[in-house]
């Protein structure tokens, strides 16, 4: 039997308190199933838990077929009085009532087939209204289709606003004596029909069954076109993920000779001395290993050399600057990298030996596998633990087999995976603040950690016991990946924070970003090439 005991927060109100949610173990399978989301508490009476419980109570064993998530949303929320569904076109917290987007994003991303409201009334009879479906006696059951009202069903069904795609409501009115009686009654009758998508599961199905070429191929089409400057790592990895599809993908059109026009200028020392000599500015140029590797000009070699000889040489113990001294998460991935790309055109142990140094003097990562954002920023932020993963994939990737620290290393990166999936979310990703589930999900982490488990098991210091969290991420990854390459809640910029809240408000983009295509273009080529090696 499926139960409905897998905790799922869909989000955090304006008093930073989670937005409780529940699924079950089938929901976000791959399986041909119906899915099925009840919601509770936006309209009615009290919007007490009694009631959302009575309703919900026995449902999961009616059939193996339905998964389900659900919440109470009355118990976290202040009403939908106030509620505009859709969403006004805003981040979460620039929102006078956040719960709007939280409640939004997660029932369109988990894109279920059916979204059943239940509404508490103190009159005797049961109402059953329906909206969105396409055919007469769904289900066949007997109800009131209700026209386009200002209420969340609507805005579901219409499709408008940000999502895949339309979603039909029915909406339960009942007093809580005969309101499990009605939704037993509907939940029965979904599973004597065929599994029957939504628009919106529909379009999130046809995005999941890409493969790891065609992702690659729609991001390679926006992203890596350009170099702001002062140069940043947010375009360069972009640059580089377009060289590594043309390395694995002979029909993708070549990109070399556009590529060189944009970066040439940084072979000039006036040029490169001119651009900002931080970490962020220095990983910009990781693509200097591609082109050297694609055209064997001595200028890209020549580049990462210059690049690894702005760190400072220090003594182990110290952080070499330009990195910050206390050691940012940030600053573990852009000194491997570069480092890293350094060591492996020269032979030269001093770069391996000063980030193996930096990486295991830093001392960030927490009894639970996280890390921190830095030694006095004591949050586990998502993309800084992403950070890390890359840190340390990036850091093996160029590290030789025999080096004396190597398993240290190892050691410390795959206390950090398992203590990443161990907070893994149903639906494959992770939240904006890795131990407070409720904050938003976000895109970047999510490609980072994929990042560096594909990577892991291509090279062999991962073994395939990773591989389905690694399918979960790759699922969650292409939802929320566009044709036109668009992005769902990518983290914007974000340095040192002084408390917690400064985390879960930072901005949260959707659509065209940088720093999101940047890792989904580095992940998904990473998944062709783990894909050619099967």
């Amino acid at each position: 039997m499926v139960i409905m005991n897998v905790q799922y927060n869909l989000g955090v109100d304006k008093s930073e308190n989670p937005i409780m949610g529940f699924t079950d173990s089938i929901y976000h399978s791959s399986d041909n199933i119906h899915r099925v989301a009840i919601i509770s508490g936006l309209s009615g009476l009290d919007n007490s838990d009694s009631f959302f419980s009575t309703a919900t109570k026995g449902i999961e064993s009616i059939s193996n077929q339905i998964g389900f998530i659900a919440s109470n949303l009355g118990a976290n929320t202040t009403g939908s009085s106030e509620y505009q569904f859709p969403p006004p076109t805003k981040t979460f917290h620039e929102l006078e009532n956040p719960e709007e987007m939280y409640i939004w994003r997660w029932l369109t991303m988990d894109s279920p087939d059916v979204v059943i409201e239940l509404v508490e009334s103190s009159r005797s009879e049961t109402l059953i209204e329906t909206i969105g479906f396409g055919e007469k006696n769904k289900y066949g059951l007997e109800y009131t289709a209700f026209r386009g009202d200002s209420s969340l069903l609507s805005a579901l069904a219409s499709g408008s606003g940000p999502t895949p795609g339309p979603i039909p409501g029915i909406r339960i009115t009942s007093e809580s004596k005969n309101v499990n009686q009605a939704l037993a009654g509907i939940i029965t009758e979904i599973s004597k029909t065929p599994p029957s998508r939504s628009e919106a599961s529909e379009e999130l199905q046809r995005r999941v069954s890409r493969t790891p070429k065609e992702v690659s191929n729609r991001l390679a089409q926006v992203y890596g076109f350009k170099l702001d400057q002062p140069i940043n790592y947010v375009q360069g990895v972009a640059i580089s993920g377009r060289l590594r599809l043309k390395a694995i993908d002979p029909d993708y059109s070549d990109p070399n000779k556009d590529i060189v026009a944009l970066v040439e200028f940084l072979t000039e020392d006036l040029a490169f001395n001119e651009n900002s000599k931080e970490g962020p500015n220095l990983a910009a140029m990781c693509w200097a290993e591609d082109l050297y590797e694609a055209t064997s000009d001595s200028r890209w070699k020549d580049l990462l050399v210059k690049t690894a000889e702005t760190y400072e040489k220090v003594p182990a113990g110290t952080s070499p600057k330009p990195c910050h001294p206390e050691f940012g998460c940030e600053d573990m991935f852009f000194i491997s990298a570069m480092l890293g790309r350094a060591y492996k055109v020269t032979g030269q142990t001093i770069y391996a030996d000063a980030y193996v140094n930096f990486l295991l003097d830093a001392n960030i990562q927490q009894d639970n596998g996280l890390f921190w954002h830095n030694r006095t920023t004591p949050y586990f932020w998502g993309r800084g633990n992403g950070f890390a993963s890359l840190a340390y994939a990036e850091a093996l990737s160029y590290l030789p087999e025999n080096h004396p620290r190597r398993d240290e290393l190892l050691t410390i990166h795959i206390k950090h995976l398992e203590g990443m999936i161990a907070h893994q979310l149903p639906s494959g990703t992770w939240s904006q603040l890795i131990d407070l589930p409720g904050t938003y999900q976000e895109m970047s982490v999510t490609c980072m950690i994929g990042y560096s488990i594909a990577r892991g098991i291509r090279k062999g210091w991962l073994d395939n016991s990773y591989m389905p969290s690694l399918e979960k991420i790759w699922s969650a990854a292409k939802r929320r990946i566009a044709d036109n390459g668009d992005l769902v809640d990518v983290c914007s910029g974000t340095g040192f924070q002084q408390k917690r809240s400064d985390y879960i408000y930072r901005k949260a983009e959707y659509g065209y970003d940088d720093r999101g295509g940047s890792m989904a273009i580095w992940f998904s080529t990473e998944m062709a090439m783990l894909q050619q090696n099967d």
